[in-house]
Formats: C-alpha cells, structure tokens, sequence
C-alpha cells in the first residue's frame, strides 16, 4: 500500500502519527498520558521518540506508531524528514505562550 500503511497476514495496519509543535508545550506529556494513562509533569526536552500502540479503528484491530519530534529549531532537518512519512499529525501548542 502505498499510503503510508503497512500490512501482511500476520500484522495489523500500521497508521504513522507524527506530534507537531514547539518545545516544551506537551507532545511527549500527551503521548505519555495516550500510551501509558500516566502523566508526566517534568520537562526532558526529545529529539525522537517513537510509540506503538493497537487500537480499534472504524471497528477495525491496528496500530499506531506516534512520533514525538523534537520542538527545537535545532532538529529542524530531522523533524522535516519524519513529516513525509506521516498520515496524521497532531498539532500541540501552549495556550499561555503565543509564541509556541
């Protein structure tokens, strides 16, 4: 399949999500809370981490694999790079920073 989903007889579909934002608004604190129903309060900034999870979809066995990118400037080139493999994206930003 050449949308980005994966399959063969043994596994399920495979459907990349990648989490978008700048550093410190909470990616790795929302992926943490999805894949594990635990928060975390403290800041550690990431420069990749990658998580996979099955869920039902449309009533359907898969997976998801979510990136958390780094939100620094600094992993800009890496960050752009993980963007073309991505069929969806969740954007984070901070409310109490415009900036972000």
């Amino acid at each position: 399949m050449s949308s980005g989903k994966t399959k063969s007889q043994t596994s399920l579909v495979l459907h990349k999500v990648i989490m978008v934002g700048s550093g410190g608004v909470g990616k790795s604190a929302l992926t943490l809370q999805f894949m594990y129903d635990e928060f975390v309060e403290d800041y550690e900034p990431t420069k990749a981490d990658s998580y996979r999870k099955k869920v039902v979809l449309d009533g359907e066995d898969v997976q998801i694999d979510i990136l958390d990118t780094a939100g620094q400037e600094d992993y800009a080139a890496i960050r752009d790079n993980y963007f073309r493999s991505g069929e969806g994206f969740l954007l984070v930003f901070s409310i109490t920073e415009h900036e972000s």
